[in-house]
């Protein structure tokens, strides 16, 4: 029954003293010794020396089965060869020119193609720069202030929806009128005043609080595979319905969920949100994000001319820069049907393994998976909503992921993620299942 932390800790510093001292050369010059917070992990993170296929290799020369992907982004794999000779022609052309070149009408036409909801695209710098101005653009055509999201969704770091992602249970109100709980200290106040949170999964709560605000809501966001919680296909219809019918628009958040398909999750799910915000899988491991709509919407950024409509400025000198787009077009045009059907497939054998595997081990798991992106949550309770996912067996989880990369094999932490490449096969996935099958039996 799966080591002490303390046991497999002891065990991690002996595989990794590379990293762990460069760890500590960072300490004097970034806050925690990392550049960004998502990197850490106690007692603290293997640094990446290079990566191919569905493997990393960390400076210690450990080698890891990865299935993590750059929190989900590396869909094709690492340095994919139709990518990296994408990057390398633009290489060779400049860099920064200032100025649009013919990739940004590419790669937005392939983008309208695939999404039926979409007339046209806009490009940004992240999933974050997405979200905000999709923001401003449906206060701005609305002309009501409030934005509406689900209880732990998490949709970019900026005041006016970096509410309630993670709140503490204690604060969090009652799971059918959550309260609205900004994620950290500095926020503005008016990050509380101005949204309203939803409850996932309960769509009588999710009718009423509508209904009553629906004069004020500009519009909802919505990610219909938040934290992978169990949220059913008819729930994410009712949401579109539900908005459609109040006339309040539908902000589809992409960002991740874009793996659920060809035509992401809304394609998944058929149905069609007013506008859809990306980042990471549309950028090819570069730095993306992208905002896409309907014209009668998408046309309040077109400040080239006189719309008719308010007019809201969207623009920033790293966007839509040449590496991104051609790396971008190189993984869309690589995610065609038929990868995405391999993608589908073994990611169904590894939930059906790792639903057999924990069985084995007499230890309560809930295995969650759409497209390429699967969880296992460590509870006895499906977890359907964010209150069911903050009372995992955190310790467990933690417990687990340590053991499994002392083993080969890298994965999303806590939750536990696992969010599948092109490259991988069926001999990784059983990979998988055995290391984690001794894993669960160590003492």
């Amino acid at each position: 029954m799966v080591r002490s932390l303390s046991s497999l800790q002891s065990e991690y510093r002996e595989k990794t003293p590379r990293s762990y001292a460069q760890w500590k050369k960072g300490v004097d010059v970034m806050p925690g010794g990392v550049i960004k917070g998502a990197y850490w992990f106690d007692p603290y993170p293997i640094y990446i020396n290079r990566a191919e296929g569905c493997h990393i290799f960390d400076i210690d020369g450990n080698k890891y089965l990865d299935f993590a992907n750059h929190h989900s982004t590396m869909i094709v794999g690492h340095n994919h060869p139709d990518v990296v000779q994408a990057i390398a022609n633009e290489l060779q052309k400049g860099l920064g020119f200032g100025g649009p070149t013919a990739l940004e009408e590419e790669i937005s036409s392939e983008i309208v193609n695939r999404f039926p909801a979409i007339d046209k695209v806009r490009f940004t710098n992240s999933g974050t720069e997405s979200s905000l101005h999709a923001t401003r653009i449906v206060r701005a055509h609305s002309g009501k202030q409030k934005i509406a999201k689900f209880e732990g969704a998490y949709h970019g770091s900026h005041d006016a929806v970096e509410v309630s992602s993670a709140p503490p249970l204690n604060k969090a109100g009652s799971p059918e009128m959550p309260n609205a709980v900004p994620a950290w200290p500095g926020m503005s106040k008016d990050s509380e005043t101005d949204i309203i949170i939803l409850p996932y999964n309960d769509m009588e709560s999710v009718k009423a609080i509508l209904t009553e605000n629906k004069d004020e809501i500009a519009g909802v966001f919505y990610d219909g595979r938040a934290g992978m919680l169990d949220v059913p296909v008819e729930f994410s219809r009712f949401v579109r319905k539900i908005t459609q019918d109040l006339g309040i628009l539908m902000i589809m958040d992409e960002v991740v969920s874009f793996r659920a398909g060809i035509g992401g999750y809304q394609g998944y799910a058929d149905i069609e949100p007013d506008l859809s915000i990306f980042g990471k899988v549309v950028g090819g491991g570069l730095p993306v994000g992208a905002i896409g709509g309907k014209s009668k919407i998408m046309d309040i950024v077109d400040t080239t001319k006189d719309t008719g409509l308010p007019a809201v400025n969207q623009s920033g000198s790293f966007s839509g820069n040449s590496l991104t787009l051609a790396a971008g077009l190189a993984t869309l045009k690589a995610l065609t049907p038929e990868a995405y059907s391999h993608l589908d497939k073994i990611t169904s054998q590894l939930h059906v393994g790792l639903d057999s595997v924990f069985n084995e081990a007499n230890i309560p798991c809930q295995v969650v998976s759409v497209g390429s992106m699967l969880n296992p949550f460590i509870s006895d309770k499906p977890i359907r909503d964010y209150r069911a996912l903050a009372g995992i067996n955190a310790d467990l989880t933690n417990r687990i992921h340590l053991g499994l990369l002392l083993k080969g094999i890298h994965i999303g932490r806590v939750p536990m993620s696992f969010c599948l490449s092109t490259p991988t096969q069926d001999s990784d996935i059983q990979t998988v299942l055995d290391k984690l099958t001794e894993v669960l039996n160590e003492t």
